[in-house]
């Protein structure tokens, strides 16, 4: 069955797409920057020594931000995943809040925070200061990561290891081990995100490699520099990917819930209110500080730049929010599709290329992937999606397909593909069991795929600025292109109105879903 829905036409025109819309506009732009005007070596030319410099600076800084967030989020995910330590359960949400922040929001909060306190931003507008401020907005990503495959480790193994040795032995001797695909996972995707993060660098204005090609594109229009470095970084992140495929693409690391695990659990005894102490301590610098710091900024003259900074937004809500519900759809349609054959148990070639192709354009840079779409629709024929939204879409549905194909591959796999054998049997068609059976089973999956991807595409920055069309207003956008000008007060309280917002959608999406689902339960039951 899983080959017949690979070989169905639905599923063949929804590859197809995705290849003639995203894929393709991806390799035109590389094959033009390297064969296009002059000879390969010619072009190739172009790449000096300073880029060199800037791109090995620039991995030293994602590695810096990989191995600490890697570290803390052992840390965070140990505690939250392994033991009974109090208000557990609210941390694990809570803490994840700087995830689906926009780093800009929290760059403009730490510097606002320097300027208060030392009424200097020297230190944060720096490198430590780019390393420090993604290392708190990565860091929740490597504890889902580690955590999850932490609460997959089969207690009876631990319980055996407790038998011949001690509690020492056991972390390093069993658990880390056990534990190394999600620990690798977790320090390339994290290194992938850094090194492709534009905003953060660019609001503080240090010069790494993804605010040189946005200049070099933008600025200087010397775009065939600009997209020979876009294929370097490119290279770079993929080969990461490649090399560890089979960790990342087997990864736990977007699910929903675990079904059937045995999980042991730490008693923590005298040490319970020094790791509690812990996650308050990480929870309130990473989310509560900064927006207490954009708060005090804002009001520090009155309430006349905050009516300012809300009349300025206002106008680019409608926009805002439509454009990220219907990415949030696309993209959860795309991931099921992408899913689906999972439960069939059956690979396939097509299944597994739709696969590795989410992956690979979810590892390109925002502000490469909006390059290539610019130069690829910039043509009359294709003015009609350049010119409109459509293009800011298929930016935002190549970014975050492949989130919501793994969180939803995920739940399909935790569920027997004796079900739909036997509804096969009973001869009922195949719209009917994914109706019946399997939408039904996942439907936590699909609404934590449409809630996580709708809060990404409200704050994304890297592909809309790129792509937004002259003339059109979005949240983001308005606040990043006003805050290079406008007093520091303004922008704070921009800001802390984009804060407030995506708190809000975050906060009514999860009790709207905890609701549902409640009730959703009750009625299956």
């Amino acid at each position: 069955m899983g080959r017949k829905l690979i070989e169905h036409p639905f599923y063949a025109i929804i590859f197809g797409s995705f290849v003639f819309f995203i894929v393709i506009p991806v390799a035109y732009t590389l094959g033009t920057a390297l064969f296009a005007d002059s000879s390969l070596t010619d072009n190739l030319q172009l790449l000096n020594k300073d880029t060199f410099l800037l791109l090995a600076k620039s991995c030293i800084i994602a590695f810096s931000i990989a191995l600490l967030s890697t570290l803390f989020g052992t840390a965070l995910g140990f505690l939250l995943y392994k033991t009974q330590v109090p208000f557990r359960s609210f941390f694990k949400i809570a803490l994840l809040i700087p995830l689906f922040i926009s780093p800009y929001i929290l760059a403009v909060a730490w510097k606002d925070f320097f300027f208060l306190l030392f009424n200097n931003t020297d230190f944060i507008s720096s490198y430590i200061g780019v390393i420090l401020v993604l290392t708190s907005i990565f860091t929740p990503l490597s504890m889902l990561i580690v955590g999850s495959a932490l609460a997959n480790i089969n207690a009876q193994l631990e319980e055996t290891g407790f038998v011949i040795t001690d509690f020492r032995s056991v972390i390093f001797k069993i658990m880390l081990p056990l534990i190394k695909p999600a620990l690798i996972t977790s320090f390339v995707l994290v290194f992938i995100f850094s090194i492709s993060e534009f905003s953060v660098p660019a609001f503080f204005g240090v010069k790494v490699f993804t605010t040189e090609i946005f200049t070099q594109f933008s600025a200087f229009y010397n775009h065939s520099l600009a997209i020979l470095q876009s294929a370097l970084l490119i290279l770079l992140c993929v080969l990461l990917l490649l090399s560890e495929r089979k960790y990342i693409a087997d990864a736990p690391f977007l699910s929903v819930s675990g079904k059937g695990k045995s999980t042991k659990f730490y008693n923590l005894e005298n040490k319970k209110w020094i790791s509690l102490f812990f996650l308050a301590g990480w929870f309130f610098i990473s989310v509560i500080l900064p927006f207490i710091v954009l708060i005090v900024q804002s009001f520090q003259d009155g309430i006349a730049k905050f009516v300012q900074a809300f009349e300025l937004l206002k106008p680019t809500f409608g926009n805002s929010l439509g454009l990220a519900l219907a990415g949030a759809l696309i993209t959860v349609f795309i991931g099921f599709t992408v899913a689906y054959p999972t439960w069939s148990g059956v690979e396939t070639k097509s299944g597994k290329s739709f696969d590795w192709l989410l992956l690979v354009v979810f590892a390109i840079p925002s502000t490469i992937l909006g390059i290539s779409l610019i130069k690829f629709y910039n043509h009359p024929i294709l003015d009609f999606i350049y010119s409109g939204y459509a293009i800011i879409l298929i930016g935002y549905t190549a970014k975050f397909s492949f989130i919501s194909a793994k969180l939803i591959g995920n739940a399909i796999m935790q569920i027997p593909n004796s079900l739909d054998e036997a509804a096969q049997i009973e001869g009922i068609a195949l719209s009917k069991r994914i109706q019946k059976i399997l939408i039904p089973l996942i439907m936590p999956a699909l609404f934590a795929a449409f809630v996580i991807n709708f809060i990404f595409c409200l704050g994304e920055l890297g592909i809309t600025i790129m792509l937004y069309p002259p003339g059109t207003e979005i949240m983001p956008i308005k606040v990043f292109t006003i805050m290079a000008n406008a007093p520091q007060s303004l922008t704070s309280s921009m800001t802390l109105i984009v804060f407030s917002v995506t708190l809000l959608i975050i906060a009514c999406l999860y009790f709207i879903g905890k609701t549902f689902f409640k009730d959703y339960s009750n009625v299956n039951n």
